[in-house]
């Protein structure tokens, strides 16, 4: 019954000990904020697939989206950040959709971004204007 009761306490020590690396924020953390592009020339030309990250919301050509939360985590290659959002169509304001982003920052410029861990691209930060 003794060795029962530790292994319960054992388990529950190290559950409460990974519930506890994540942070989750009602927004964007501030070292991910700004407008993020594939290339240099999309940052020059302010093409409709630039990013642009707030700590409220987000957004980009196809619409923008209201976060909802954001998780901050730990990885073994660094922060990652699920993003948590209700995102409306630019084309149809009426047309809104849950949506969940990764974000894992490679740097203070660059991240690679995506809707999950097999489609995450490398975006850069734009210069402020």
């Amino acid at each position: 019954m003794n060795r029962i009761a530790a292994l319960i306490v054992a388990v529950s020590t190290l559950l409460s000990r990974a519930a506890a690396d994540e942070i989750r924020r009602a927004f964007i953390p501030g070292a991910i904020l700004g407008t993020w592009a594939e290339t240099a020339e999309q940052c020059a030309t302010k093409d409709k697939s630039d990013v642009v990250i707030e700590s409220a919301k987000y957004g980009d050509g196809n619409g923008t989206c209201t976060v909802r939360w954001a998780v901050e985590t730990p990885g073994a290659r660094g922060v990652n950040y699920a993003v948590h959002a209700l995102c409306t169509s630019a084309k149809d304001q009426s047309k809104t959709q849950i949506v969940n982003i990764i974000i894992r920052p490679q740097g203070n410029d660059h991240a690679l971004m995506g809707r999950s861990f097999a489609d995450l691209k490398t975006y850069q930060r734009c210069p402020a204007e």
